[in-house]
């Protein structure tokens, strides 16, 4: 027989004449139709004159290859064969090695099943039989079917009979198809020594996934699902969605539902694009930039490795910094993910490995839902390793190291933008900070007045004149973004429940109530006490990101944010002492005595002075020592630091008095000041 009879005489055998078809979507309807049970001629239909067992066994094929996740695995391999006909062709009529790759470990299985069923060995195939003396496969016999073997998980690529399978496909020369995750861990070395060709399997379409539900359901429907939940579906989805009972569409409804509860995404999300907010100064301008690139990404234009991977907002509660990962999803058009590590834990009342499989699940549906924004809120909840209790060191060291694992992930992550927010930076692992995982640490600060009449703005609508907001915007001075809105909620509620308009003094009454009615004097000495922290900070190189008198709800709620250095050296934590206990300094120059609203300051102070001596080596001694061990030493120790670091910020305030007296009154007349303002006026 020639080659070209051959190879003729295998399609035939293989059913191909029979199946032709061209395109994806052709393709994957030929590889469904070889996966009817009934189609392999080596085990016909059971009939009435079957004994029960044989009709048991068929109606188990029947039903494990009719699985709506091997239905899914068909298709998904179709389409990827779909573009590569030739590799299609080699498969039904050569021996070739391959290796499929699945998007995670769940598609092995039903890969396995699906391509048993397409390429498997029939019966009504002429086995090939070895000639006598090992001489080979006579080449005139055509293929016997493909062998195929599945990487298994965790027990190492020796395990099972996969090199047994692999060398029975190398003597009868058939084909052999290995299916794996990208990594190939658990697939016999011969196997991937041999490989001639990869078939990467990827994420669904909704094309495909209408065709799933098709083959399923018997009837196609009349919508497709949402392409950001089709590319998040995974075999349990399927197998939980979708049913000949529930028809088509809503079969295309519940698996929709299934994925979105999964991954807790709000896809075409109500609220605000990024565009549309204020009060996010640097924080926006890069989210901006972040969600073009994410977009170009999407549309293949772009590089993820021209991409930054993610970024950290810090600042004070209410500030918006979860609103942004909203807004940055709903600017770039793609799903949001939100996760945390109270979240996580909750998964399995906070058991190690409960926690670390819904950390990684959660990253692992993040790659498969992109291009995506995945949020991680309160990323301080991790903490820092170096300050772990000893009572549970082992368990949140390994929390934080299954964190680091998630974060470099396979290929970083690609099309995956993280958005990690805290209100306390300083408590966060470096680890996780480092470049490639979180490249930017951006604070985002109080609203200034302008912002916050932008904000108003944005919750108001056209209700209030702008001059009216104007007033309002300089009265919360202090507020939050969240501050705006509850205000806004609030005068509309005082507005209806009156039967009436909104009018402008419903709005500033609400404002005003939600301020402390403090005396003037000690609005004075709050302006002096957080002017003070700003002119000794400006005075040892640290940028001023914002000063506020009061905060809305607080007494003695003042602060200052400032920049600090991240290398903490002898002499930055020196600094950082003195601008701690500057407060505290400039009420006792100005006003002759501190008060109790310096508590605060004293007792971080405190803290970064005994990590200084005990735990940094920066101190009298570099070993590390346990300050309850050594209680007197440490108090004596800290105690000089303290009163040094409080002359050192005397000495600074008394040679910039004038600064101080101006940034005070300035701040009590505006109640908060941005850090560019507060730079002028100290130079």
């Amino acid at each position: 027989m020639t080659p070209q009879g051959r190879k003729q005489a295998a399609a035939v055998g293989s059913g191909a004449s029979a199946l032709d078809g061209t395109g994806r979507e052709a393709v994957a309807r030929r590889l469904l139709q070889l996966l009817d049970p009934d189609f392999f001629s080596h085990s016909a239909p059971s009939g009435p004159g079957d004994p029960p067992a044989r009709r048991n066994v068929r109606a188990a094929e029947r039903e494990e290859i009719s699985s709506p996740d091997v239905v899914g695995a068909t298709v998904l391999l179709g389409f990827e064969l779909g573009a590569r006909t030739e590799l299609l062709e080699r498969i039904e009529t050569e021996a070739p090695v391959i290796v499929v790759t699945v998007p995670g470990a769940d598609w092995i299985d039903p890969m396995a099943k699906a391509a048993t069923g397409c390429f498997g060995a029939r019966a009504s195939r002429t086995r090939a039989r070895p000639r006598e003396h090992g001489a080979g496969h006579d080449p005139d016999s055509g293929p016997a079917g493909a062998v195929v073997v599945a990487a298994r998980g965790g027990l190492g690529p020796h395990s099972g009979g996969g090199c047994s399978k692999t060398a029975s496909a190398f003597w009868h020369h058939q084909a052999l198809i290995g299916i794996a995750t990208p990594s190939g861990t658990g697939l016999p070395p011969d196997l991937l020594r041999a490989c001639e060709e990869r078939v990467a399997v990827g994420n669904f379409e909704p094309e495909a996934i209408a065709l799933v539900v098709e083959h399923v359901t018997g009837s196609r429907p009349d919508r497709q699902m949402p392409g950001d939940i089709a590319a998040a579906v995974e075999p349990t989805d399927l197998r939980v969605g979708i049913h000949r009972a529930r028809g088509a569409d809503g079969s295309i409804d519940r698996l929709a539902a299934v994925v979105r509860t999964k991954l807790g995404v709000r896809v075409r999300q109500a609220g605000p694009r990024l565009r549309d907010l204020a009060g996010y100064g640097e924080a926006g301008e890069w989210g901006m930039a972040a969600a073009a690139d994410l977009a170009a990404y999407g549309r293949g234009e772009l590089l993820w490795s021209c991409c930054e991977p993610g970024v950290l907002l810090f600042g004070p509660p209410g500030t918006g910094k979860t609103l942004f990962a909203s807004a940055l999803a709903n600017e770039a058009g793609v799903p949001l993910l939100t996760g945390s590590l109270a979240q996580w834990q909750a998964a399995g009342e906070a058991h190690l490995g409960t926690t670390l499989k819904a950390m990684r699940q959660f990253f692992e549906t993040a790659m498969c839902t992109a291009p995506c924004i995945a949020l991680l809120d309160e990323l301080d909840s991790f903490g820092n390793r170096q300050r772990f209790p000893d009572h549970n060191r082992n368990y949140s060291t390994q929390v934080v190291n299954g964190l680091l694992e998630c974060l470099d992930g396979e290929g970083r992550r690609p099309g995956v933008v993280l958005v990690g927010t805290t209100n306390n930076a300083d408590s966060i692992d470096p680890a996780i900070l480092r470049s490639g995982r979180f490249d930017r640490s951006i604070a985002v600060p109080l609203p200034s007045t302008s912002d916050l009449e932008a904000i108003l703005r944005h919750y108001l609508g056209d209700s209030i004149a702008n001059k009216h907001l104007s007033e309002a915007a300089r009265r919360a001075s202090g507020g939050t973004g969240a501050d705006c809105a509850a205000w806004a909620r609030r005068a509309r509620g005082r507005a209806r429940h009156a039967g009436r308009a909104l009018e402008p003094a419903d709005l500033l009454r609400e404002i005003d109530g939600s301020f402390s009615s403090a005396e003037t004097e000690q609005d004075w000495r709050i302006a002096i006490h957080e002017s003070g922290h700003a002119v000794v900070a400006h005075a040892l190189g640290m940028k001023t990101e914002q000063i506020v008198l009061r905060s809305p709800g607080h007494r003695n709620a003042g602060f200052t944010l400032l920049r600090m250095s991240s290398e903490l050296t002898r002499s930055v934590v020196h600094d950082i002492l003195a601008v701690h206990l500057a407060g505290r300094e400039a009420e006792i120059l100005v006003l002759g005595e501190p008060s109790v609203g310096a508590g605060t300051d004293l007792a971080y102070a405190t803290d970064i002075c005994t990590d200084m001596h005990c735990r940094w080596g920066l101190g009298e001694r570099i070993a590390v020592c346990d300050p309850t061990m050594h209680v007197r030493k440490v108090r004596t120790s800290v105690e000089r630091d303290l009163r040094r670091a409080s002359q050192r910020a005397l000495e600074i305030l008394s040679q910039h008095r004038t600064s101080l007296d101006r940034l005070a009154r300035a701040l009590m007349e505006q109640r908060s000041l941005d850090g560019d303002v507060v730079a002028a006026m100290i130079e």
